[in-house]
């Protein structure tokens, strides 16, 4: 069968690397990825790799086959068998001596194979024995010595649970720690200047330092911590060494355990320091990173050393602040988590006295900053200047420490200076990149600024109507009147000059956004001044509302919301008429239009005036007094004609239905109870809406109203809320053939959510009522479907109701012959009922369709099921296997021993582990049936 099978596989591969055809090449590579799980793979791909006539390309499938195979289906081979492929690799590996490519692959197949071959106890030795005496092979002994921790480390494919990870972890690493540090220096030792051999050492060292098994006091008794550092003054070992330095330098940490250590390594940063400086000089921002890196973790290792003795690292300090400079600015970027680190450890009371000693590094950490953040030229392309402004963020947080340490006054003071330096140029005139960086520096500081500072504010808000003209600095400026609104409401005579200022920039398109998140910032901070200026504020808002782009307009209404949310109750409802209904009224002249001659501008204008009306809604929460209608209510009745015309002329165009929705939504969640008058008219609306159009969009609001509406706590609403839910779904399922849901995957996943939260809420009255049977069948026939989001509400909807049976009050004794409460008894019959066609289509998803996050969740409903009912689930999970054509017989026998063993012992935890990972398996060694 491997004879027949090779000449299949070197077609396949001659397809995959030289075909032109890009549906050829994935033809070729989905069938070899077949071949790989099939049980002749073992023998095909030692065929392969021992053809001395394979080429490269095949002998490396032939290497990985090995590998996959080894990972997933090593339990094909019993002991013996074991022991010859352990063998023969070991012949195969000392051969591919000349192919990195392949040795990787043979050494990742060996790594795997001792981390699951128990009986293997020599691993090192014959590892040792095998390849150190030559020095063509010390390549595949370091490799393999590599890749044996990463392997136990992040390989959880591999079919071990945690215990024999960790048993093995003990056997091969742990216990092997000192001979492999012997092992590593003698390479190091005999090298003879081969700077690979030297490399891959390091390599292996760094691999065994990650997996923790080589411990800082380990490596500080040897001389290969210094041999790391040496490694730094060789241009072909400075990567691998610099990783391995800053993985030592990690690991000193431990201040007090490590001091001795810290003494030994902290000269070696003298003569970096002149490295990163003639980096910086050349321009060389490769090299400034790696040293860079280096200096960066030692700050962060001996940061509580660093913030009582500063004086003692002041060559570490100042390699840290050289990092800021560098003009690569993910370079400048590495040591911003230092200085947050350190400052956070400098404001706490044990080393607050050392603040003063750290001002000269903190203020000259400033005046870098200030010269990064500065705009590149014009010329910059787009994706520069993105990543300019990513990095204008970033660095931004550590301004604000700077604050912390140097105070708020102090580090305002700056930025002013450079600015008012700037604007007083009598020679050539300062660019618009040298006026505005000063200003982002005044705004990033501002979440530091405490809101009674009156030294430096009030500069700057003087200083803001002096600025020349132009549109980012005119950006930035409106931006620190937003950032500064919470200092502003403890200043109210600077409201009307800053309102303003910002209503000016409407008029910039540049600047409009800006205007419109500074006026929402003002307008929320300071609504109980602004409130006096509600008169000027209208004509204002109705002028400008109309011509913004719809995010702007939105954060202009949630501004102007903010004030109307600050009036006396008794003077809301003329504030929301002369605001909102000119928006009403535009919005009933889009609806009105003919439905064949609107335009898709008219139906997106006319969702942005719902938008509009949603957010008075979201913001707006007055204080009413019990008994008192509540004003927004009363304006949601004066607006329902007009809601209702949108249902009716447009709520089958989904920007519509989309944004009424909202509106709806929004009104529930703002003012709950008090709609209860209108709860029916709503509810309704919903109905018709759904059974009007069958859009996801009213199965979503319902959904929504059911969660405030349907606990059982609250008899009435909830009363009315199931009301609803059984129009919904005699609407569902009478629209739709139980066989098409996939068409409607939104509406489904919805519903399911819905019928979910209803369960939550008020359990006995969805599950003693006549739907929840229509309900379950309709799950089961959801199971079939593709989309991930409704299996899941649908699998969460079943684990729901297992939940209830299973839960104190639904299951009220748990023994081997339970007895149910009046809840879990139903449940229980339900599940009696269409227990086989449960488990049935549970089981198929999950070994089938159900995309791989969703097998667990399978699992888990499963393993309630077996809860719930312990013998009858083991005889449907039987009964499904068996249907099973192509499962091998004794995975399968496995799987219903083990199953059976576990239900004895109520460990249900471990069935659900059994189901998940039979599914698994099955799912990757037949990828074709999933298709």
């Amino acid at each position: 069968m491997a004879s027949d099978l090779a000449p299949l596989v070197l077609e396949h591969l001659s397809q995959l690397y030289s075909a032109h055809d890009a549906t050829v090449k994935k033809q070729a590579s989905r069938w070899l990825e077949d071949f790989q799980k099939k049980p002749d793979a073992w023998q095909v791909a030692d065929l392969l790799i021992n053809n001395p006539s394979a080429n490269m390309e095949t002998r490396l499938f032939a290497a990985q086959t090995l590998r996959q195979k080894i990972t997933y289906d090593l339990q094909d081979l019993d002991g013996t068998a074991r022991a010859s492929l352990r063998d023969s690799l070991l012949v195969l590996l000392g051969k591919s001596a000349g192919s990195k490519a392949i040795t990787v692959q043979l050494c990742i197949a060996l790594a795997d194979l001792a981390a699951q071959f128990k009986e293997w106890k020599s691993v090192l030795q014959d590892i040792v024995d095998n390849y150190a005496g030559n020095p063509a092979t010390a390549f595949c002994l370091l490799e393999f010595l590599k890749v044996l921790p990463e392997e136990l480390a992040n390989n959880r494919r591999l079919p071990l649970t945690d215990k024999e990870y960790e048993d093995r972890n003990v056997e091969l690493l742990e216990n092997s720690a000192s001979e492999i540090i012997r092992l590593l220096l003698m390479y190091l030792q005999s090298s003879g200047g081969n700077v690979d051999i030297q490399q891959a050492t390091m390599e292996c060292l760094m691999s065994w330092m990650r997996a923790g098994v080589i411990s800082i006091q380990m490596l500080g008794e040897t001389p290969l911590l210094m041999m790391a550092f040496d490694g730094l003054e060789h241009e072909e070992l400075l990567d691998v060494c610099s990783d391995v330095v800053c993985a030592i330098l990690f690991e000193l940490r431990d201040v007090d355990e490590c001091k001795s250590l810290i003494e030994q390594v902290y000269p070696r940063f003298t003569p970096m320091l002149a490295k990163i400086q003639g980096a910086l000089a050349d321009e060389d921002d490769d090299r400034v990173r790696t040293f860079g890196r280096i200096f960066v973790q030692a700050g962060e290792a001996v940061i509580p050393l660093l913030a009582k003795h500063p004086e003692a690292f002041q060559v570490l300090l100042h390699g840290i602040l050289a990092v800021g400079t560098c003009t690569d600015l993910d370079v400048a970027l590495l040591s911003s988590k230092f200085w947050y680190d350190l400052t956070n450890t400098l404001v706490t009371d044990h080393y607050a006295p050392a603040i003063p000693q750290f001002h000269p590094y903190f203020d000259q950490l400033v005046d870098i900053i200030l010269r990064q953040i500065q705009y590149p030229a014009e010329d910059t392309t787009a994706a520069e200047i993105d990543d300019f402004k990513a990095f204008r963020h970033d660095i931004g947080d550590t301004l604000k420490d700077c604050c912390r340490i140097l105070t708020p006054q102090k580090c305002l003071a700056k930025p002013m200076i450079v600015l008012s330096q700037r604007m007083r140029n009598d020679g050539q005139p300062a660019s618009w990149q040298e006026i505005e960086a000063p200003i982002f520096a005044l705004r990033t500081m501002g979440a530091e600024v405490p809101d009674d500072e009156n030294e430096i504010m009030p500069q700057i808000m003087a200083t803001l109507s002096e600025l020349p003209e132009h549109p980012k600095i005119r950006y930035a400026a409106t931006l620190v009147i937003s950032c500064y609104s919470f200092w502003t409401r403890k200043h109210p005579d600077l409201i009307l000059y800053q309102l303003n200022f910002i209503s000016s920039g409407f008029g910039e398109p540049d600047v409009a956004a800006a205007s419109a998140l500074a006026l929402k910032n003002l307008c929320r901070d300071c609504n109980k001044v602004l409130v006096n200026y509600i008169e000027q504020l209208h004509p204002f808002y109705i002028g400008v509302v109309k011509m913004l782009p719809y995010r702007d307009a939105i954060e202009v209404t949630e501004a102007v919301a903010h004030v109307l949310d600050a009036l006396p109750v008794a003077n809301l409802p003329g504030a929301l008429q002369s605001f909102c209904m000119p928006i009403a009224q535009e919005l009933h002249e889009k609806i009105s239009i003919d439905k064949l001659a609107a335009t898709k501008d008219d139906l997106t204008r006319a969702a942005d005036m719902l938008e509009i009306i949603a957010t008075f809604l979201l913001v707006i929460h007055p204080k009413v007094e019990a008994q008192q209608p509540h004003p927004c209510v009363e304006f949601i009745k004066e607006l329902w004609p007009i809601f209702t015309a949108c249902l009716v002329n447009f709520g089958d165009r989904p920007p519509i239905a989309e944004s009424l929705t909202n509106v709806f939504k929004l009104s529930m969640n703002s003012y709950g109870k008090y709609l209860l008058p209108i709860l029916p008219q709503l509810f309704d609306l919903i109905d018709q809406g759904f059974t009007a159009t069958f859009l996801g969009d009213y199965m979503w609001l319902a959904k929504s109203a059911v969660r405030i509406y349907a606990s059982e706590d609250h008899p009435n609403s909830s009363m009315m809320a199931f009301g609803l839910l059984q129009r919904i779904s005699t609407t569902l399922f009478a629209k739709i053939d139980t066989g098409k849901f996939d068409a409607v995957p939104d509406v489904i996943q919805q519903y399911f959510l819905m019928a979910g939260e209803f369960i939550d809420a008020a359990p006995s009255q969805v599950i003693q009522s006549e739907l929840l049977p229509t309900m379950f069948e309709a799950g089961l026939v959801g199971l079939a479907m593709e989309d991930p989001s409704a299996l899941s509400a649908i699998i969460g909807f079943y684990t729901r109701l297992l939940g209830i049976a299973l839960s104190v009050d639904g299951l009220v004794v748990a023994t081997p012959s339970p007895v149910y409460g009046q809840n879990g008894a139903r449940i229980a019959a339900l599940f009696t009922q269409f227990g086989q066609n449960f488990v049935s289509r549970q089981l198929d998803g999950m070994m089938f369709t159900f995309p791989s996050d969703l097998v667990q969740d399978g699992a888990n409903a499963l393993k309630r099921l077996a809860q719930l009912k312990p013998e009858e689930s083991g005889q449907w999970v039987l009964a499904t296997i068996e249907t099973y054509n192509d499962v091998v017989i004794t995975d399968r026998n496995q799987l219903l021993e083990n199953y059976v063993a576990a239900s004895h012992a109520r460990n249900w935890s471990k069935i659900r582990r059994l189901l998940a990972d039979f599914a698994n398996l099955y799912r990757r060694k037949n990828t074709k049936r999933r298709r």
